[in-house]
């Protein structure tokens, strides 16, 4: 029974890291498209384009949190490790 709910916390993970990549690749052509319409110029888009790009950015910036939140609450510790955190380890060696 833990292997399954490791499998449905994996598959979720991958998912969300995914829809993250798909955001990122959105913003990425909408980038594009913006850099053509420079010789091309078409207001309306232009406009349409920095206004979806912005709240794909505000998304995407939430996806991240989601995805790093996710793999520290669950991924992690059903897989049974401990969350590696650098600046823990650097005071514990500090100290001894």
């Amino acid at each position: 029974m833990k292997k399954l709910n490791l499998e449905v916390i994996e598959s979720n993970y991958n998912k969300i890291e995914d829809i993250s990549n798909s955001c990122a690749s959105l913003m990425q052509k909408i980038g594009q498209l913006q850099v053509d319409l420079f010789n091309n110029p078409d207001a309306k888009l232009e406009k349409f384009l920095g206004t979806i790009n912005s709240a794909l950015h505000d998304v995407h910036e939430q996806l991240v949190e989601v995805t790093h939140t996710y793999n520290e609450e669950k991924l992690i510790p059903a897989k049974g490790q401990e969350a590696f955190n650098s600046a823990e380890e650097e005071l514990s060696e500090e100290t001894n």
